[in-house]
């Protein structure tokens, strides 16, 4: 499908893409968007060897309110594991979130 098709789908299916959003955050998973739910869609249906030509509403729909949680968070592993590797350069990692690094460089300003 080309980007305009998707861009079709995207707003057709928009209120759907919002429901399951809501879901998931309903069931903890807060830090999942929209964009993120969208993306795994368009993953799924683009390595889909049982796609139907053309591509009908109903079905779309039910592979959208098909996906889970545990879908989301695979694929969120799965690209993990694809990312850079962060111990390549052999330099130390700061996992400090932004507020407490500017902490720390507030107090040893004052010092």
């Amino acid at each position: 499908m080309t980007i305009e098709q998707w861009s079709y789908w995207k707003l057709k299916l928009s209120p759907l893409i919002e429901s399951k959003l809501e879901e998931m955050q309903l069931l903890g998973y807060d830090t999942v968007t929209s964009e993120g739910i969208w993306e795994l869609f368009v993953n799924k249906i683009e390595k889909d060897p049982e796609r139907p030509d053309p591509i009908r509403t109903h079905w779309m729909v039910s592979k959208l309110l098909r996906l889970s949680p545990n879908d989301y968070m695979t694929s969120l592993t799965v690209s993990a594991y694809k990312s850079p590797d962060w111990f390549e350069s052999g330099e130390a990692l700061d996992l400090r979130s932004e507020r407490e690094r500017s902490a720390v460089s507030e107090d040893t300003a004052d010092d």
